[in-house]
């Protein structure tokens, strides 16, 4: 785990980012996060799903059913609307200006190739 990074402030953009390649539900987006963040970020229940009923609210993301096999429950996905593309697209270069500048800070001019 991180142990100074703020998650909580930067979820949106996470998540986003993960529904941005395709559609997926809950236990699904937790996963692909874990495992791009190679195990350092695990997004339990309680902090995912609000932020996915929060993201739904401001019609960055909607959800739909899809029907399983007899005898499973349905299952919610989520996918990313034009709204939430747009929002990724504006983070994306916020977060690239903001790298390149602590690249400079931390490397003290070092060539960091970023």
């Amino acid at each position: 785990m991180f142990s100074h990074i703020d998650i909580k402030g930067n979820m949106n953009l996470i998540i986003l980012s993960v529904l941005s390649k395709n559609d997926k539900y809950g236990y699904e987006i937790s996963k692909e996060i874990y495992t791009l963040t190679e195990q350092r970020i695990r997004l339990k229940e309680g902090s995912l799903y609000p932020a996915l009923h929060r993201l739904e609210k401001q019609a960055l993301i909607e959800g739909y059913w899809v029907e399983q096999e007899p005898g499973k429950p349905n299952r919610k996905y989520y996918r990313i609307t034009e709204k939430g593309r747009s929002m990724i697209e504006l983070e994306k270069q916020e977060w690239i200006s903001f790298i390149k500048i602590m690249g400079r800070i931390i490397c003290e001019g070092e060539s960091t190739g970023i």
